[in-house]
């Protein structure tokens, strides 16, 4: 399966290297060629040439900076009611001096990534960050215009019956989308996502990793719209989030809470590999009997939609392949 962007625009055209310490450049070369060989166009050039570069630039989209240079920030940071598209280069001959309130650094360049910088790029243009493929889908961060389509969607009684609806207008769930790309995507650097089809580019549902209160684990989650339902895209693309959960961010295990009626999730569940387990010792537990089966099983209790409901707690711990 592969894991490619291949989707979206490169919104990276252009990383501008700015330093103080010309002799730090020899850390940096290889993270240069390695930008260059991805088509991204680096210029490295001396602080003090950069108001130079500035006046003659036409196009200041798609340019990301990358500096060991604290005025070369406050300069930039100046200009801008937001956080400007600079990437800080941390050493020893800066590490004591105040780069203000710049969110993104780098240590090790050896280390860093194109997509890493194109990244930090789309973060301070507030561009959506793309995250995996699988062969008919692709996962990108939610936006406010995607609301539209999620209420048409919602509208489904069935889609909701096992599922936490949206807020009460398309305005307040686009107030959320707004709040949650700003405090969750920023802080976690993943989430719930939107789940495109590949070919049309049509919203087929979402997908993704959330934190729960009083939970240890990221928890695995997915809506897939009715008229899409019945293709086998929730599996291509739950597959496609634990791969990228293990390999991308590193979880060894990931948790699910599923309805305990909604008994095609929980077959998909155990077919990605989840297994019933003993709910964490701060959930709301209870007795319960899932259909079909003989044993007592401990289900959590919470309230959805308004009301309590019971869900069974699951957990994958091996790869899916």
């Amino acid at each position: 399966m592969g894991q490619e962007i291949v989707q979206g625009v490169l919104y990276l055209k252009k990383c501008v290297v700015a330093l103080r310490w010309v002799e730090r450049l020899a850390a940096l070369t290889p993270l240069c060629e390695r930008m260059v060989e991805s088509g991204i166009d680096c210029r490295v050039m001396l602080s003090e040439e950069l108001p130079q570069f500035r006046r003659g630039s036409e196009e200041e989209q798609g340019i990301l900076y990358l500096t060991d240079d604290p005025q070369v920030y406050a300069d930039l940071a100046s200009e801008t009611d937001r956080e400007p598209p600079v990437l800080i280069y941390l050493h020893s001959d800066n590490e004591d001096h105040d780069f203000g309130d710049a969110r993104y650094a780098l240590e090790e360049p050896e280390e860093t990534e194109p997509e890493y910088l194109e990244r930090v790029y789309r973060r301070c243009r507030d561009l959506p960050w793309e995250i995996l493929v699988t062969e008919r889908c692709w996962l990108r961060e939610t936006v406010e215009e995607d609301v539209d389509s999620f209420w048409e969607m919602y509208q489904a009684p069935e889609l909701t019956r096992y599922t936490e609806r949206l807020y009460p207008t398309p305005e307040a769930e686009r107030g959320y989308v707004r709040d949650y790309r700003r405090l969750v995507y920023s802080f976690y650097e993943y989430g719930v996502w939107t789940v495109l089809d590949r070919r049309s580019g049509a919203i087929v549902g979402r997908a993704g990793l959330s934190v729960r209160e009083g939970y240890d684990l990221p928890e695995l989650g997915f809506v897939i719209g009715r008229e899409w339902q019945g293709r086998g895209l929730a599996g291509e693309v739950c597959r496609g989030i634990l791969f990228y959960a293990r390999q991308q961010l590193g979880f060894e295990r990931i948790q699910a809470l599923v309805h305990e009626e909604n008994a095609v999730s929980l077959h998909l569940c155990r077919e990605l590999g989840f297994r019933e387990q003993k709910p964490p010792a701060a959930a709301d537990i209870c007795s319960g009997q899932q259909a079909g089966e003989e044993s007592q099983i401990p289900l959590v209790e919470m309230e959805q939609n308004g009301q309590r409901e019971r869900f069974v707690y699951m957990v994958s711990y091996e790869p899916v392949d």
